[in-house]
Parts: structure tokens; C-alpha cells; sequence
């Protein structure tokens, strides 16, 4: 009798334990130091309305907008979401969409001007990429839109598709319509992954012509340096913190925090106002199998990234060929680690346990982190519903 209270009392404090490490696993690493310097000359966090610092909301209905938290630098954020059937909201035809816009002003996306922006995006849990297939799927996830109504790609934008994220550009004497038409320009920017916060910041000159001017950062790094035409002749631009797609069948949700414009870097980088981000070393885990990895990743306080397969005679089947950012490198805490991962072709995997443990442990982890995540939202709060005339985004797509 007593031996078997003292058994349940061990298997008791093993499953408190074991719950325990689950939850330091999943819970996602507390954000850098993101507080918005005084000196900037216009920001948003969203703090009591979903509406708030003149942004009108484009969607099905106002509940398509929540503020939600915490977000980059407090307590509260915007969350998006399209439900089924969000289709024909302010020109997006088939398309579902639940956008913010912010109305065009004198103050900023104007011919000569010389801004800097900052905005940090975050993918939930619940978020579904872009699908490769026979049609082709996109996202449009934050833009600078031409001011003109009667379509045409936005003249800047972040862009969702089945390899990744993109940064979009149009803009000239001529509307751009398609990415073969004069004046369009793009380029990857990396894998998308989710529970992690996207810090972009930009240094724009705005201009129809050739001394048009568009640099970009992510997380820090570098990806765009744009020179040419970021407008259309005659018109201006206004931003929208967009959640626009080809329909998936299923609620889709992007969550935008931390709006900044200013006249410097300092304005808007992150760290400007308070400590810099902390970094952390990335661990090793090349040759580990891929559940092992993916604890040693969270354990460091990173994220694990895109996932590639790759057939291999050399490693084990379900075990970590090679990773980016490489071991040892310093990233800002919460990065993602890139991971390809062996599918075997010449060593057995030992009876492919290695490769049903990883997928079990992904869709654990995935479950309990979409639990933890609509556990931590805060409320919905009431918008105005405003259509617009509608505006292009994307390939294929009619705005």
C-alpha cells in the first residue's frame, strides 16, 4: 500500500517535471529591447484600439482585427485574420483579405521626401504559408500603395510565397502590372517561420525617377539596396499592414507590431530606445536527429526555421546535414535556425525512427504552441469598417 503511494508519488513528480521542461521549451524567448525613441516622428503600438493612429480597417467585419500580446516593445499588438469567404473587400475579388491603411498625407510617401521606417511581423502559430501548386499562392503582408485607384502593384511590399519572403518594388512613368512590365523589381529575403518577430527597418527617398531610393534591413542584416523609381508619376503612396492572399481554405492570421517613421536610423532601429538586443552562440547540432536538434535550438533561446530534406549515402536518415547560421555564430536572441535534414539513400536510419520521432515531436510542439499562443491573447476590441476603392497586390492578383 505504501509503495504503491510512494510509485504514484514519483510518477506524480515526473509528469510535474517533465510538463515543466515542456513549457520552458515552448515558451518563446522574452523580445529584445524594442522601445521607440522619442525623437520619431510618428509611431503606433496599438495600445487601446484596433483603429488606433488613423488606420481603417479594409475586412469582412471589425472583429478581423484584435489587439492582442505582448507585442515587439509592450504589451499589445495588432493580429489579423481572414476567416473563409473574406472575399471582394475593397477590390480583392476572389482574393480574402483584412488589411489597415493608413490615409495618404503631406506628412510622409510624397515626392523628394527622405524617411525612415520601422515594423516588426510576426507569423503565429497558426499561420499557413503560401502552398506550392498548380495555381500560384501568395501573401501580401505590408506595403507602401500607390495612391491612384484602378490597380497596379504597390510601390513597395513584403510578400509571402511558397520558397519564402520577398521585397517587391514598382514604380516609373508607367503603372506596373505584372513582374515582366518596366519598373518592377524583386527579391528573396529568406525562409518564413513562425513565433519569431521580424524587425524590418527601411531608408527610403521617395521619387519617380531614377534618384528614387530604397535600402532595407531584417533583423539587422541588409537584404535590399534599391535605386531607381519607388513611385508612379503623379501619385504619392500610403502603408497598409496588410494580411491579403490567395484563399487556403482555412483562418489565416499576421500579427504587426511596432510602426515607426522618422528622420534618422536612430528614430526607428530597434535598441534605440532602450538596451541593444541581447544575442546568444548558436549550438551545434549538425549530424544530431532532427527532434534533438530541435530542443537544443529552443533550449539556446532561438527558434527553429525552415526545414529542407535531402537525400544523403553519408548521413542517417532524420539526422541535421548542415544548419544556418552556422554553429557558434552570435544572432539576436529568438533567430531562427535554417536546418537540412538527411532522407537517407545509403545508411539505414534504424527502421526510420529517427524521421517519425521528429514529425511527432513537430506536430506536439505545433499543437501545444497554437494552445499556449490563443491562451495569451488579451481581447478584441471594436473598429470602424471602411472599404476603400480597391488596389493591386501581388502576382496574379487584382487590388
Amino acid at each position: 500500500m505504501c509503495r504503491d503511494r510512494v510509485t504514484r508519488g514519483v510518477r506524480m513528480q515526473l509528469l510535474r517535471v517533465t510538463a515543466f521542461a515542456v513549457a520552458c521549451v515552448l515558451a518563446p524567448p522574452p523580445p529584445a529591447s524594442a522601445q521607440i525613441s522619442p525623437s520619431a516622428a510618428w509611431s503606433c503600438e496599438f495600445a487601446n484600439s484596433t483603429t488606433a493612429c488613423g488606420f481603417y480597417l479594409q475586412a469582412a467585419a471589425s472583429n478581423r482585427a484584435a489587439v492582442v500580446g505582448p507585442g515587439r516593445d509592450g504589451s499589445t499588438a495588432i493580429e489579423l485574420t481572414t476567416h473563409l469567404g473574406d472575399i471582394n473587400i475593397a477590390g480583392s475579388d476572389s482574393n480574402e483579405r483584412a488589411d489597415l491603411a493608413l490615409s495618404p498625407s503631406s506628412r510622409y510617401c510624397n515626392q523628394g521626401q527622405d524617411e525612415w521606417w520601422a515594423h516588426s511581423l510576426m507569423f503565429p502559430p497558426s499561420y499557413v504559408a503560401p502552398p506550392a501548386g498548380a495555381v500560384w499562392n501568395w501573401g501580401a503582408l505590408f506595403d507602401f500603395h500607390n495612391s491612384a485607384a484602378g490597380g497596379g502593384q504597390p510601390n513597395f511590399m513584403v510578400y509571402a510565397t511558397p520558397t519564402g519572403l520577398e521585397l517587391h518594388m514598382a514604380g516609373g512613368a508607367t503603372t506596373v502590372n505584372r513582374p515582366t512590365d518596366p519598373g518592377y523589381y524583386s527579391i528573396a529575403i529568406g525562409p518564413i517561420a513562425k513565433n519569431v518577430w521580424y524587425d524590418f527597418v527601411y531608408h527610403v527617398k521617395w521619387s519617380s525617377g531614377s534618384d528614387g531610393l530604397f535600402q532595407a534591413w531584417l533583423n539587422g542584416r541588409q537584404v535590399m539596396n534599391y535605386s531607381g523609381p519607388n513611385l508612379y508619376v503623379g501619385q504619392s503612396c500610403y502603408l497598409k499592414l496588410a494580411n491579403y492572399h490567395t484563399p487556403l481554405g482555412v483562418p489565416i492570421s499576421v500579427i504587426h507590431s511596432r510602426v515607426v517613421r522618422g528622420t534618422t536610423q536612430a528614430d526607428v532601429q530597434i535598441g534605440s530606445g532602450g538596451t541593444p538586443p541581447p544575442t546568444v552562440p548558436v549550438p551545434n547540432v549538425v549530424g544530431q536527429m532532427q527532434a534533438a536538434a530541435a530542443i537544443a535550438i529552443t533550449g539556446a533561446g532561438l527558434t527553429r526555421g525552415a526545414v529542407a530534406q535531402q537525400s544523403s549515402s553519408t548521413v542517417a536518415s532524420g539526422s541535421v546535414i548542415s544548419q544556418s547560421p552556422a554553429a557558434g555564430a552570435d544572432v539576436v536572441r529568438g533567430s531562427a535556425v535554417n536546418l537540412v535534414v538527411s532522407t537517407g539513400g545509403g545508411i539505414s536510419s534504424g527502421g526510420g525512427g529517427g524521421a517519425f520521432d521528429a514529425f511527432t515531436l513537430a506536430a506536439l510542439l505545433s499543437y501545444l504552441m497554437g494552445g499556449l499562443w490563443r491562451a495569451r491573447r488579451s481581447r478584441s476590441l471594436a473598429s470602424t469598417l471602411t472599404f476603400r476603392p480597391g488596389l493591386a497586390h501581388g502576382r496574379r492578383c487584382r487590388c
